[in-house]
């Protein structure tokens, strides 16, 4: 197992709740935030680029998707998004009526290594909270 050292990146794993297994030669990687119900578009649009663009980037550096997948739920909505190395698929899912807002985001990649595709998923979570804060921002200011 490898392990991680810089500080900040290990207390970004706590926060989002970032559990890593390695089967196989496989690295899989998953985590999980809030998501404020005014956010869920929004969450929608950035996850599905950075699934094209994580898409991209894996190829790029000699790895092999095995399965991108993330579920949204707020508002009443919920929805599948992934990919398994061709084009992101956007889907709508039922959820049930309590369901808390939330974004749980699952990765499952051949030949990257664990600390950079921690890394990545550590900056879409990074920029799902930046949109948070913004919108907080946003809304304190009005």
């Amino acid at each position: 197992m490898v392990r991680i050292n810089k500080s900040s990146q290990l207390s970004k794993r706590k926060s989002y709740q970032i559990a890593t297994t390695l089967h196989e030669g496989a690295v899989a990687i998953a985590g999980e935030i809030r998501l404020p119900e005014q956010l869920f578009e929004t969450s929608c649009k950035i996850i599905g680029d950075e699934f094209a663009t994580m898409v991209k980037w894996i190829a790029a550096g000699g790895g092999v998707v095995g399965h991108l997948k993330s579920y949204l739920a707020a508002a009443g909505q919920g929805v599948m998004i992934s990919s398994t190395g061709d084009q992101v698929h956007t889907q709508p899912v039922a959820i049930p009526k309590n369901q808390a807002g939330q974004v749980s985001i699952a990765v499952i990649v051949f030949g990257i290594s664990q600390p950079e595709l921690e890394a990545r998923l550590i900056a879409v979570f990074d920029q799902l909270v930046q949109c948070q804060k913004s919108t907080r921002e946003e809304n304190d200011e009005r």
